[in-house]
């Protein structure tokens, strides 16, 4: 399925935050390394780049799942549509981590990490008001508000009394 424009703006948005999150994550490897802490080799380069591609894949599989729900007329196949991606995109997750599980050619914390940076870059954007979530078209949003000429019901009234050495605050 062809993407959208809107689609495929927010596909470049996303690709732009993970790279950066990927590279910042290279750099954060590497400076590692020079204490001797972790290595910084093919491994996590090659988890590094894979596990990136497969947050992107799976972000486009969120768009064209938007964008075939959004064509569909009913509920209950768009609801279906939505379930079956969902559960298609975890079972990909689930498949990726796994095999760097597995795979020694793989860095675990390398192959894992981008999975997160969708979500990093979502935030930033949120963050800095370049993405916000819009109200459907004929849906107006109500401003809260507090209505300050409410009186209060009653008062607390605290008196002190003394009885053989006792206090009572409250009546």
């Amino acid at each position: 399925m062809k993407l959208q424009p809107e689609s495929k703006q927010e596909m470049k948005r996303m690709t732009a935050g993970v790279s950066l999150c990927t590279a910042i994550m290279f750099v954060l490897f590497a400076a590692l390394h020079m204490v001797n802490f972790a290595p910084f080799d093919y491994r996590v380069v090659l988890g590094g780049l894979c596990g990136s591609a497969v947050a992107l894949i799976n972000f486009r599989g969120i768009c064209v799942m938007t964008q075939k729900a959004v064509a569909e007329q009913d509920e209950k196949r768009r609801k279906m549509l939505i379930q079956l991606s969902y559960n298609r995109r975890m079972l990909m997750q689930v498949a990726w981590i796994i095999i760097v599980i597995l795979v020694p050619h793989f860095q675990l914390v390398a192959g894992i990490a981008p999975l997160a940076f969708p979500r990093l870059t979502i935030y930033y954007l949120q963050i800095t008001g370049q993405f916000r979530k819009e109200t459907p078209k004929g849906e107006q949003t109500e401003e809260i508000t507090v209505d300050e000429t409410i009186e209060p019901v009653g008062e607390l009234v605290v008196e002190h009394e003394e009885e053989g050495g006792e206090s009572k605050e409250w009546k």
